[in-house]
């Protein structure tokens, strides 16, 4: 890439103009925001179960806790996986203090296909604090669209089915998939109300965010992705 040296004043007049692109984006963003509240709640029937600590086998209502709102990501850890993604990890890795949620009347949690001692493991040896919970011998990924197999249920990506994704080359999408979804909970009653998927998640990346902001940009991170990062242990002290 090529950097422009100029006077304050040549950047000033280009800050100024990009400045009206932002707040022209920021209002969007705002926009969408309000429509994505508005969307349709859809009535989740089927009872799923999750395996968790101690034993225990908590339903998707026992995952609010005691909030009305639940977020859950999708992490990539299938059943024969020995760790998870390096893209998930490093969302993983910008996950908030829950309790700013919680005070916000929203619980969040992570689901894997993948056994619950070996989600725990590797979330402990990370260092993460957040609930992680397995769908192990449910239904819920498929339904929801974050593992796809077209033995157990019709292939849908991003909101895209098979044979779009196939249109578009995306032929390589099976397995185990990032996503995101929100649920909602009134008189008892849980409804979906909002998944996210691919560069939808973009937003969740705080350092992605940052490096947006600096001349070098993301860097290498188009190549490898988020998966390009290091997890917390494996960087030398001082790095």
């Amino acid at each position: 890439m090529s950097l422009k040296v100029g006077t304050y004043s040549e950047w000033l007049e280009a800050r100024k103009a990009l400045l009206k692109k932002e707040k022209e984006l920021v209002k969007l963003s705002d926009e969408l925001a309000a429509e994505r509240r508005q969307l349709p709640l859809v009535k989740v029937d089927k009872n799923y179960t999750f395996k968790g600590p101690n034993g225990s086998t908590p339903s998707l209502s026992d995952l609010f806790g005691d909030k009305q709102q639940l977020i859950v990501y999708h992490f990539m850890f299938g059943p024969d996986a020995e760790r998870g993604c390096g893209g998930c990890a490093f969302l993983g890795e910008h996950i908030p203090d829950l309790r700013h949620l919680r005070s916000r009347n929203t619980a969040m949690v992570c689901v894997s296909r993948g056994p619950f001692e070996k989600l725990d493991a590797w979330k402990k040896k990370i260092g993460w604090e957040f609930p992680w919970y397995s769908s192990e011998g449910s239904d819920f990924n498929y339904d929801f669209h974050a593992t796809l197999d077209e033995e157990v249920a019709p292939v849908e990506y991003n909101f895209a089915s098979k044979e779009e994704l196939v249109g578009k080359g995306q032929t390589w999408l099976k397995g185990e998939m990032p996503g995101l979804s929100v649920f909602f909970k009134k008189d008892g009653e849980i409804y979906h109300t909002y998944s996210s998927y691919a560069r939808g998640l973009d937003k969740l990346l705080v350092t992605l965010q940052l490096l947006d902001m600096t001349p070098l940009g993301r860097q290498d991170v188009g190549k490898e992705g988020p998966a390009g990062f290091k997890l917390k242990y494996e960087y030398e002290e001082g790095a």
